[in-house]
């Protein structure tokens, strides 16, 4: 209800399929995606019903970054998206509602608003009648690790509901999706994006005209093992030596057996499932493999490095002066690039001090990158144009401003991993006969 007892509208969702001023912050979105994450792996499009009600159904690992993605590949379609209701204040309602969102309310919200659903459910039901799709995460909160959360009975409540007063012939299809990020955290690192094959909400017409709950628990049940075809789900015992295991071991196993785009999730998925089955089977054997990741990780740490960084391949020493003396003449482009862009970057440190959730990295980082950035880049631009009195070569210095900072991004990476290439070849050194064990152990 808004403030005079009406009702509330969300009229933007359900009758305006499609709005210019969101597409052009959808193509910013985009450009700032594209940058920001070294490549994008997409599988699984086929799987996307054409011209057919869908809910997306994606796990939620990065926060902001979860919902801007599927901004940015629903470019066609703008995706209205279901949220918690506790972060629609007063000063951020009118922004979400421009982005699409509509508030779900939760029992930690209070019992008195958990009705307040019924009228959301019932938009959603007008929005999927008009073919536009709507995400909700099933999770239900934001999950940081690599790993399923129980599902909720959100999705299956909106729609098994919207189908049955339509007769089931809406035709309404759940898509699972699961996002998979190399280092979630990192700037230029990889996403593995991975449309699973669609539940058809249909398929629940007899059950659900039979017994409405079990129908929901059913839908819910399903997608649960759907998603799980598609997620990495790390057990939480033990979570950080598995993780390590996978840094070990699944990029070997992807060369041999897994092939394809997505063969970094597939070997992964390998790696877990022969762990649950040496854990069964083998109880002591994976004990005393544990605890050798458990001592292998306390030694990485101490020399400031993770499992992780043990996934490249090793550079010889020659390798390594090449790359040096290439980085090191290449340094004055770099360092103009990160100059020229400091305003900005200092702006995002200093964003980081204040929101101290380190979940939340990648979202501010990505925000800087969508509002503050072009904002200074235009600032800059036209100081140079007025200092300069010459456009051309502001225009030119515009230009450039996002290659050259691009480069001393890259750069910086670069000379990252030179730096932890010669404390990796020095551990491997100093802790040979550990890293011995752990080779033979888990055999790399």
């Amino acid at each position: 209800m808004d403030k005079k007892g009406g009702k509330k509208s969300f009229d933007n969702f359900t009758f305006k399929k499609w709005g210019l001023s969101y597409f052009l912050s959808q193509l910013l979105v985009n450009s700032v995606l594209r940058l920001h994450f070294r490549k994008f792996v997409i599988t699984g499009k086929e799987n996307i019903p054409h011209g057919k009600p869908i809910i997306y159904a994606p796990t939620h690992r990065n926060a902001l970054i979860d919902a801007l993605i599927l901004v940015y590949k629903n470019v066609k379609n703008q995706v209205v998206f279901l949220a918690r209701a506790d972060i629609f204040k007063k000063k951020t309602e009118k922004i979400l509602h421009f982005l699409r969102i509509m508030p779900v309310y939760r029992i930690r919200d209070g019992k008195e608003n958990l009705s307040k659903n019924q009228e959301i459910f019932e938009q959603c039901g007008v929005i999927l009648k008009k073919r536009n799709p709507i995400c909700l995460f099933p999770e239900a909160r934001f999950n940081p690790y690599q790993n399923l959360l129980p599902l909720q009975k959100a999705i299956p409540r909106i729609a098994l509901p919207t189908e049955a007063k339509n007769d089931f012939e809406l035709d309404t299809h759940i898509v699972p999706m699961a996002f998979y990020y190399t280092a979630k955290d990192s700037f230029l690192s990889d996403l593995y994006i991975t449309y699973g094959k669609p539940l058809k909400v249909a398929d629940y017409k007899k059950l659900y005209l039979r017994d409405e709950n079990q129908a929901i628990n059913q839908l819910r049940n399903d997608m649960d093992a759907r998603l799980r075809e598609y997620v990495v789900d790390i057990p939480e015992e033990d979570y950080e030596e598995i993780s390590a295991w996978i840094d070990l071991k699944a990029k070997e196993l992807k060369r041999k057996s897994f092939p394809g785009q997505d063969g970094i999730i597939r070997a992964s998925q390998q790696i877990i499932s022969e762990v649950k089955e040496l854990k069964e089977n083998k109880p002591k054997e994976y004990v005393e493999k544990i605890n050798i990741l458990k001592n292998l990780i306390n030694s990485l740490n101490s020399k400031g490095l993770s499992t992780k960084d043990l996934r490249n391949k090793t550079l010889s020493s020659s390798s390594i002066i090449n790359r040096t003396l290439l980085l090191t003449l290449t340094f004055p482009i770099a360092l103009i690039g990160i100059l020229n862009t400091v305003f900005p970057i200092l702006i995002y440190k200093k964003l980081l001090k204040v929101v101290k959730d380190k979940q939340f990295i990648s979202s501010i980082r990505v925000v800087c990158g969508i509002f503050i950035v072009p904002l200074f880049y235009i600032i800059q631009f036209l100081l140079v144009g007025i200092i300069c009195g010459n456009w051309t070569i502001a225009l030119i210095y515009l230009l450039s401003s996002p290659i050259l900072f691009y480069f001393g991004s890259y750069w910086r990476k670069w000379w990252k991993g030179i730096i932890k290439m010669k404390s990796i070849r020095s551990f491997k050194k100093e802790k040979k006969e550990a890293w011995m064990e752990v080779v033979e152990s888990l055999r790399i």
